[in-house]
Parts: C-alpha cells; structure tokens; sequence
C-alpha cells in the first residue's frame, strides 16, 4: 500500500499548537494554590449545568445579533428575571456571553455557538453530554462500577447505551444529532490530510446522516459513497437528505441501512475504502471483533483499503482531550481509547495488520489497515 498521507507540514504544525494549549491549560495546577485548584476542579460541574441549562433554554437564540437586558431575554422566554440573571452573569464571567453593561448581554465568539443557525453550533453536543441520561451515570453510578467493573450507564438505565437508543426515539435523535455536530467541534480540513486520489467508493460504516461522506465528496468530485447506519438513524437521514445535499451530490451519495454487528455492504473493487468514523472506541474488544469478522466477510476476493479513525491513545502521558474522551467511554460503553499496541493486538488476532498512521489536524489519528 502506499503512504497516504497528505499535509504533513500542516498537521505537524496543528499538532504543535495543541502541545502548546495543552501546556497553558495545566498552568492554573502550577500557578493556583493546590486546595483552591481542587475546589475549582471539583466545582467544575457548576459552570457545565449552568451551560446546559442555557443551551436547553435556548437562551443564545433569543439574544440572537441584539444587545438585550436579562429581564427582556426572560420576558422572551417566559423566565424568572433575576434567576436568569445570575445565570448569564455567571456564564459571563467564565467567557460565554459578552455583559455589556449591567444586566445587559449579547452573544459572542462562545455563545454564538450555541445558536441553533450556527454554522458552528455544538447545542446538540452540550445538550447530549449533560442530559440526564449521560450525567446519571457519572453521579450514581461510576463508584459502584469501579468496584465491580459495570458499565456506568448500563447500570443507570438497565440496558446498554445502543439498546437504549433503540428504544428512546428522542434521545436516539439527539444523539444522531449531536454525532453530525461533530464536525463542527473538528471541522473538515482534516479530511484533506489523507490522499483520496486512489478510491472510487466510500463505504461509510456507522456514518450517521452522512456529513463527512459528503465533506470527502465535495473534495473529491469522482468519488461516491455509500452510508450505512442503523435502519431509524438512515430513515432521519433519508427525510433530511433532499434539504441538506446539494443536486450535484445527491446522485453520488446513497444509503442503507443494517447492523454492523450482523453483516456490512460488501465490495466491489480494490478501488472501494471503508470508514469506521469513531466507531471502535464505543465498543468492546468482543464487539470489534464480530465486525472485523463481518468486514472480512464483506471484503470477500477485493482487497479494499479500510480506514479506522480513531484515537490512538499515548501508553503514559495521555493527552487530556483523549483521556477524557476514554472516560466517557468508560461511563457509556465497553469501549476505550486504544494506544498503538491495543489496537495491533486487536487487529492481528482478528486476521488484520496495520499498514499506516495518518496524523490529521484533529485529535483522531486514521489506521489504515489490511488483511493479512
């Protein structure tokens, strides 16, 4: 196979950036008196709720491009004035929402990402990370299942984190929702960083209503795709599709639905690459293992490129965005953040070798694997 890497200046000069805001984060442990820096840590969940609470109200809505007084934002949303009040100044001290004057506010570069019209908006994340099907977990459940090895949310809810979406269709949109957001936590250029040039097809594993098969299109006007989802998420999407996709996409993009864990869309030539976006950190070994069984099945005589993107997680020193990502897989699933020697164990022993690394400007890594 041959490198694929594109962009390296550019992602090493990413990569840099974020050593270097990871090293202005820790300075409040170095600068701080250590009983204050826990109470802040410990604290930390205050300004979280608060942010919730905002995004769920939708209060950056209502302040929309206007200055607006707390009591008129209230008066709009049918709140208690000076509650919202002492909520927006709060938000505002910490950087989200501008105080103009007193008990007068308007958005800014944080807040206007919580607009639903934001080009950037993370609402549906925000709203999906406290709601309280995820923050459950975290308060009643993570002690007894340190103890006993549980998953957290499984615990909490008495089933699964997926059978739970199967069965609560609201949660189940918010969190479809929320996973296409992503791309506006990370962006697009990313995409970029891998070299397309040799693929006619993608096959988008888990690719949820379809945004980054889109994203890689738009870059590659003589690729196709195939996204495939649980049969209620490709529904959503096949609803949304003739508002969201350009006429001069729609005829190189299609849908299916199926169960990964069952069976996945087979091949049709060499010349076809699989995507699995973030899909393997949510699940178990045991689980991995069924679907790299049914992609070999799916492989059947091409030799397709699979691409796994995904943290690769350091084995000491862990950067913070993935470990914390690693805990929340922990609370909701039997999934982890997996180092270099995880992932090749787990690939080797299911008939698979990783061939290539591509760094990429965000905080997940492409595996680019074959079969052995």
């Amino acid at each position: 196979m041959s490198k694929l890497q594109r962009n390296s200046f550019k992602v090493r000069a990413f990569q840099r950036a974020m050593r270097f805001a990871n090293a202005l984060a820790a300075l409040p442990n170095k600068l701080v008196p250590a009983p204050f820096r826990l109470i802040q840590i410990g604290s930390a969940y205050w300004h979280s709720r608060a942010l919730y609470v905002a995004a769920e109200l939708g209060v950056a809505d209502a302040i929309g491009e206007q200055v607006l007084m707390s009591e008129e934002i209230a008066e709009s949303l049918n709140l208690h004035a000076d509650y919202l009040y002492r909520l927006l100044r709060m938000l505002a001290s910490i950087g989200v929402f501008e105080e103009c004057a007193e008990r007068q506010f308007r958005n800014n570069k944080l807040s206007y990402c919580l607009r639903c019209d934001s080009p950037h908006s993370v609402r549906d994340m925000i709203l999906l990370h406290n709601s309280p099907e995820m923050s459950r977990p975290w308060f009643e459940a993570l002690a007894p299942s340190l103890r006993n090895g549980e998953v957290p949310f499984a615990r909490s809810h008495g089933e699964e984190l997926f059978d739970y979406l199967d069965h609560h269709p609201n949660f189940d949109s918010l969190f479809t929702r929320a996973m296409t957001s992503v791309e506006a936590l990370t962006g697009t250029a990313y995409l970029d960083d891998l070299d397309w040039s040799g693929f006619d097809r993608v096959i988008d594993v888990g690719g949820s209503s379809g945004s980054k098969s889109l994203a890689i299109l738009r870059l590659n006007p003589s690729i196709h795709a195939l996204v495939f989802d649980r049969p209620q998420v490709i529904e959503e999407a096949l609803n949304n599709s003739e508002v969201n996709i350009e006429a001069t996409l729609r005829k190189r993009i299609s849908f299916a639905g199926g169960d990964m864990l069952v069976a996945i869309p087979p091949a049709q030539s060499e010349r076809d690459i699989y995507l699995f976006f973030a899909i393997f950190h949510g699940m178990g070994d045991a689980q991995v293992e069924k679907i790299l069984h049914n992609l070999r099945t799916a492989c059947g005589q091409h030799r397709p490129t699979i691409a796994i993107i995904d943290c690769v997680a350091e084995a000491q020193g862990i950067d913070p965005t993935v470990a914390s990502f690693d805990m929340q897989m922990l609370i909701g699933t039997q999934g982890r953040e997996r180092t270099e020697a995880q992932w090749q164990l787990l690939l080797e022993g299911n008939g698979f070798a990783l061939m290539e690394i591509v760094s990429l400007r965000t905080f997940a890594k492409v595996l680019l694997i074959g079969l052995n």
